[in-house]
């Protein structure tokens, strides 16, 4: 007897039943399996296993909301997307059985990544995912440590780390261990959830580092000062010196060259100045206290200027005494 052909994609009402009472990546697999032999599932519901399980993508769902990030990573989601085109190697998408559908509970680039690349024409009927805990800290940690390759915010990390503490009543050293991070890290990030918008807005714009933002505000309210005018200060000192970014090279005194390389590096400019003044110094015989000459001077005389000024600075150093401070803005 010939066993009739049925559509790859069928899903009969008992199949639909069944998947429902489904609540593990294991039952899934066991009565997919079966579903399929009793013909009440198609072959693209043919369930496969290698260290996880290829089930179908139609079985997936997600709600973007459940990710700590504040947007996906555009040129993350472009690349997985072309590998799932090119048929390469990606991480399985890590998943939560439930009412017979299949949760995302990380890897939401990939799962983007993956509907791109279906959107753009290319038949993609299995996926791989791994079953992960439907708990919400162990699914918050399972983000947090799931492909760094794209590193997430400062912010979004504040945010995270504000959610294991407030939500999940985890310690900062719980935390960190949980994370694989440093403590002090984990508690600047925490500094960072509160400090004022305006601070929160410049580090999202790359003007200061989340480490340098925490610490200013750390320095400010020992002070008693305003954080968010000191922070604007900075940075239209920063701008005045021909820079987008807080940094100390950016509001401090120009960097003094005053190394043996620096100074190495200037004298031929000052071998330059020596041969003048010898060339122009009257023959005498007897060594006046002073005398008047008129120079000339040629090339480039900003090196010049570089090369006396690393003399002069390297001179200060050697005799102990401070270098000169940067003029006010």
């Amino acid at each position: 007897m010939t066993t009739p052909s049925i559509a790859s994609n069928l899903i009969t009402p008992k199949a639909v039943t069944a998947l429902q009472a489904c609540n593990s990546l294991r039952k899934f697999h066991d009565v997919t399996q079966h579903l399929v032999k009793e013909q009440q599932l198609g072959l693209d519901f043919a369930p496969k296993r290698n260290n996880a399980f290829a089930l179908p993508v139609a079985l997936l769902v997600c709600d973007m909301a459940d990710s700590i990030r504040s947007d996906l990573d555009a040129d993350a989601v472009r690349g997985f997307a072309d590998a799932y085109k090119a048929g390469d190697h990606v991480d399985p998408i890590s998943v939560i059985p439930e009412n017979g559908k299949l949760r995302v509970g990380a890897g939401f680039a990939r799962y983007a990544g993956l509907m791109l690349a279906i959107s753009e024409g290319c038949t993609i009927k299995q996926t791989w995912v791994m079953e992960m805990d439907g708990n919400p800290l162990a699914a918050l940690i399972r983000q947090l440590n799931s492909n760094r390759q794209v590193p997430m915010k400062p912010l979004e990390l504040a945010n995270a780390y504000r959610m294991m503490m407030d939500e999940h009543g985890c310690s900062i050293p719980q935390i960190a261990t949980l994370l694989h991070v440093k403590a002090d890290h984990v508690r600047t990030m925490l500094d960072l959830d509160r400090v004022a918008p305006e601070v929160k807005e410049m580090v999202l714009a790359g003007q200061v580092s989340a480490k340098r933002a925490v610490a200013e505000d750390r320095m400010c309210r020992r002070e008693g000062s305003n954080t968010v005018v000191h922070m604007q200060g900075q940075l239209a000192k920063a701008k005045a010196n021909g820079f987008n970014k807080i940094t100390d090279k950016s509001v401090g005194a120009p960097t003094a060259l005053f190394s043996r390389k620096d100074l190495d590096a200037s004298v031929p400019a000052l071998l330059k100045l020596a041969d003048a003044l010898e060339e122009h110094l009257p023959f005498m015989e007897a060594i006046p206290d002073e005398v008047t000459l008129q120079l000339t001077l040629t090339g480039n005389l900003q090196a010049l200027i570089s090369a006396l000024a690393n003399l002069r600075n390297a001179h200060r150093t050697a005799n102990g005494e401070g270098l000169p401070a940067a003029a006010s803005n």
